[in-house]
């Protein structure tokens, strides 16, 4: 499921969740903390079987981060003699004098067949204004057993952790399937600790390897926004997933045949990008994700990056579309990075995730743009106009593309797409504007080049 690359300075050559959750009727539990209370918690407990008394969140912890958002952290402990998958919680907000500062958060934990004795991170995100606010709380409220499913290993490997130019915490490694069987991994949680091994903060990941063929490897990375001060005090990692038995992926895709990578490279802006194209081979449409791993050479004993790339609307059959890799962690934003790898002869795999790719019966047809304009200044292309659904139904999802190729010999240069935004549906003759935003390769003659848009648009 790879499409190896090296580079020397250049290019050289629904599934769900298996362990289902069980439903939870806690007769309208809101967001006021009396809501929560009226969850009737001891009825649940005997229907899940698990005891809230014995499970506890420590450590707990908080800093805005530079968003605006308040993060709260703590340590999820398994004080019980059974494995958790779930918590609900209540994130409590409080004042000096210690009154409610507001209807504090409902913010479910997962952390996925945490045994007894173990440890977990506990994460919550908040993004308001808080006034009054002086301390956080949290409560558990209720909890729910792992499930009895048979459980697969995953080894995380060849990870390194670095704070990028903006004073994020990048960390990135590779998830491998060491087992006989194919594992789905659950969702993924990623860690840093300080010199005391203290945790101070966690959060979800970014880009992650969902299911694995035995003997197969993808990546994961998270970018964590830290404390102030953080940035110093940060020494360890940690992944925590959760992996079960799966059975076999049937993969549509064959990313040595079906995925072509174009080009690389970092526009004006120190963006990274990996351009390239998918086809669909199939006869049927076709939902996909790619995710690509920056190696710090040939070796591959070190992951430096990685990003994704899904689909919005399906590939039609025999479809080919490019793609545009840019949601990157350290290579968008720590300077001369890239100029180091490549002169260290870095590597990059792609892969197609076997969790997010798969078959669909889709009705998707062209969308008719209108009043289109477009600009090249500066190393970007900028194109705005509207988009109107002709077609004889509603449309549920659509989408804008463009593709930069050079006049001289027709290659791709670059590419770019936005979604319509589309909330519910929208009917026949309904019109909506767009603006796209093209980031050139910075060795690129914007007179050089021709854009072809086009819009399309999934009908329910």
């Amino acid at each position: 499921m790879e499409n190896n690359y090296r580079m020397h300075g250049g290019l050289g050559g629904l599934i769900l969740r298996i362990a289902a959750l069980l439903a939870l009727v806690a007769g309208g539990v809101g967001c006021a903390k009396a809501a929560r209370a009226a969850a009737v918690p001891s009825q649940l407990q005997a229907v899940i079987g698990c005891d809230v008394s014995k499970v506890s969140i420590t450590g707990v912890h908080w800093f805005r981060e530079a968003s605006g958002a308040w993060r709260v952290v703590g340590v999820i402990n398994n004080g019980s003699s059974k494995a958790i998958d779930k918590l609900m919680t209540g994130v409590e907000t409080y004042t000096k004098a210690g009154t409610s500062a507001d209807q504090g958060e409902d913010v479910s934990a997962e952390p996925l067949n945490l045994k007894p004795g173990a440890q977990a991170p506990f994460t919550a995100w908040i993004y308001r204004e808080i006034p009054g606010l002086d301390h956080f709380k949290v409560e558990i409220d209720e909890c729910v057993l792992a499930d009895p499913v048979e459980r697969g290993s995953v080894e995380v490997r060849n990870g390194r952790m670095a704070v990028d130019d903006k004073g994020l915490a990048q960390v990135t490694a590779e998830v491998f399937n060491p087992g006989s069987q194919p594992v789905l991994v659950n969702g993924s949680m990623a860690a840093v600790y300080d010199q005391t091994g203290a945790l101070v903060t966690a959060a979800y990941v970014d880009v992650a390897t969902r299911i694995l063929a035995p003997g197969e490897r993808g990546p994961v990375r998270a970018s964590l926004d830290l404390p102030p001060g953080g940035a110093q005090a940060i020494k360890t990692y940690k992944f925590f997933m959760d992996a079960v038995v799966n059975p076999p992926a049937n993969l549509a895709l064959n990313p040595n045949q079906d995925v072509q990578v174009i080009s690389h490279y970092i526009d004006n802006a120190g963006h990274f990008h990996l351009l390239g194209q998918i086809t669909n081979p199939g006869s049927r449409d076709l939902m996909a994700s790619l995710q690509a791993t920056v190696y710090s050479d040939v070796t591959r004993n070190t992951v430096v990056d990685a990003a994704d790339f899904n689909t919005w609307i399906p590939l039609r059959a025999g479809e080919t579309r490019p793609f545009d890799l840019t949601d990157w962690g350290s290579l968008n934003n720590s300077k001369g990075l890239w100029d180091m790898l490549a002169k260290q002869n870095a590597a990059i795999v792609v892969r197609v995730e076997p969790f997010l790719t798969w078959p669909v019966d889709a009705n998707v047809s062209a969308l008719t743009l209108m009043d289109g304009s477009q600009s090249m200044l500066d190393g970007q292309a900028n194109f705005s106009g509207k988009v109107r659904n002709d077609l004889s139904g509603s449309i549920n999802n659509g989408l804008v593309s463009v593709i930069l190729r050079q006049k001289s010999d027709g290659q791709i240069v670059a590419t770019g797409s936005t979604r319509l935004a589309i909330s519910d549906a929208a009917a026949p003759g309904q019109v909506f504007d767009y603006s796209l935003v093209v980031h050139l390769p910075p060795d690129v003659d914007p007179a050089g080049v021709t854009p072809s848009l086009t819009a399309i648009g999934q009908q329910p």
